[in-house]
Order: C-alpha cells, then sequence, then structure tokens
C-alpha cells in the first residue's frame, strides 16, 4: 500500500500514517458494505445527478458507526481514543452527530456534550461518510471529470462538499490537465488552470507556488488575495501516487503554510 511506502521514505509522519493505515482498512470495510446497500442506491439517486446525503440514516447506519468508533478506538491517539469511546457506547448521540455532520451543522453543541472540541468530533462522521458517499458516487449519473460549479469557494458537484486538492495531469487533448478531488465522495472534476478555488481571483500576479525536494510531486498553491492554500499533485511527476495518502504525509508542507499565514480551503482527514 502507498501508505507503508510513506512511512519507510518519510520517517517523520510514520505515525500519522500508520493511524491512517488503519483508518484505510476500516473504510474499505464499509465501501464494500455500501456498494450492496438500498440506502446507497438511495442516495445516488438525488435530483441533477448529485447524491442526497440524507438517504445514509436510520438505525443500521447508527449501528455501523458506533461499530466503526469502537475499532477506531483500540490505534487512536489519546485525543481521539476518547471519543470514540464515547461514541461506541449505545446511548450516544450518534443520529444527531451525522444529521449535523450532512446538513453542514456547527458541532459545538454535540463537542460540549459528549466532552471533547468540535475538531477531533468532526474526524468521525466524515470518516464514515467517506467511504459511503464515494460508493454512492460510484453509482450516480454525474459523469467523473464534470466541469466545475460556478461560485466559490469550488464544490464538488456530486455532493457539493469543499475539494481537499488539485490534481495535475496529462490526457490526450490537454498537457497538464487540472481537477480537483472532493473531500468527501472523491469525484474529480475539471476546473480552470489559473484560477483559485477559493476566491475565483484569476491574475497570475496573485498565485504563488512552494515546492520542496522531499515532496518532488507535490506543491502549494497559494492565492494571495483570499490568503488560501490548497495542495497540488502532480501525478505527471509521480504516477505512483495516491493523492489523499500523499497530501496527508507532506505535513511540513502545511506547516509551511501556516508559517506564512494561510488558511486551507479544505483540512484533510486528520485535520491538517
Amino acid at each position: 500500500m502507498r501508505a507503508a511506502k510513506l512511512r519507510t521514505d518519510h520517517p517523520h509522519a510514520a505515525e500519522l500514517l500508520a493511524f491512517y493505515e488503519r483508518v484505510l482498512q476500516l473504510q474499505e470495510a464499509l465501501h464494500a458494505r455500501a456498494v450492496r446497500a438500498s440506502w446507497t442506491a438511495r442516495a445516488a439517486a438525488g435530483q441533477d445527478g448529485r447524491l442526497d446525503l440524507a438517504q445514509f440514516a436510520g438505525w443500521e447506519i447508527n449501528r455501523l458507526f458506533r461499530r466503526f468508533a469502537r475499532d477506531v478506538q483500540p490505534v487512536a491517539n489519546d485525543v481521539l481514543a476518547p471519543i470514540a469511546e464515547r461514541l461506541g457506547a449505545a446511548r450516544s448521540p450518534v443520529a444527531e452527530l451525522l444529521a449535523a455532520y450532512v446538513d453542514g451543522s456547527a458541532l459545538d453543541g454535540l463537542a460540549a456534550e459528549l466532552g471533547c472540541e468540535p475538531a477531533p468530533l468532526e474526524f468521525f462522521p466524515r470518516a464514515f461518510f467517506q467511504p459511503l458517499a464515494e460508493a454512492a458516487a460510484e453509482q450516480c449519473e454525474q459523469p467523473d471529470g464534470a466541469a466545475y460549479i460556478p461560485g466559490f469557494p469550488a464544490r464538488c458537484p456530486c455532493c457539493g462538499r469543499l475539494p481537499l486538492l488539485d490534481l495535475l495531469q496529462d490526457e490526450p487533448e490537454t498537457k497538464g490537465a487540472r481537477h480537483l478531488l472532493c473531500a468527501l465522495c472523491a469525484t474529480t472534476w475539471r476546473f480552470p488552470r489559473a484560477m483559485c478555488p477559493a476566491c475565483g481571483e484569476t491574475r497570475a500576479a496573485q498565485m504563488r507556488y512552494h515546492e520542496t525536494d522531499e515532496w518532488p510531486h507535490l506543491r502549494v498553491g497559494e492565492c494571495t488575495s483570499c490568503a488560501t492554500y490548497l495542495k497540488t499533485v502532480d501525478l505527471r511527476t509521480d504516477g505512483l501516487a495516491v493523492p489523499p495518502v500523499d497530501e496527508l504525509a507532506a505535513v511540513e508542507l502545511d506547516l509551511w503554510a501556516e508559517g506564512q499565514g494561510l488558511g486551507k480551503l479544505q483540512r484533510n482527514l486528520l485535520g491538517l
């Protein structure tokens, strides 16, 4: 697996990647369950080619989520483990948490009820819904590689969530075509090469890029107009890259960006 290779190549990120690797295993099991589930088909049948994430609700979803939280607990760090324990309990507010995440509502009240901060709490519904949304997106009529939806910040044409990263790759008629990768359902869609996905800025002078020798196929794309950044994974440089894994492993790029006072358009699953 890509995570195992990156753990060897980048030992400073080994602990982070080991945890992420275990989460990926749990997500793969959820994805296998989701592709056969009726609620996935209903979610994929939303209007205008959009996912209806509200279909991911009910006693079976709640039961799967509690099991997911219990499975995460043994490998979680000191911050996530106690949250996982509380979420795995029979009387935890699971339905309310999942509904709030789907609606995009603030998690402050639920976090206070569970005795934790909102940011680490968000990890659980996001990690749980990713494989479910990805399975639904695979069944959705929205074509992969679709054009961007006007409006900013840029949002996924399939599920409406923010992009996690940029992708650059050659296509038969376009060299270095740019796509955005959804942070939730993993849909990719075409996006103008010289445009900020956060604010729509198109002036070249406002775009800056930061690269390192450590990660030759990754870079930070900064928009000075809105002080927002997004990582780019260049698949022309490393065709073996697994974009979400490589993005997460390149922690030093996030630390550099934070040091410059930049905000990330969408943090990754582990909150970086």
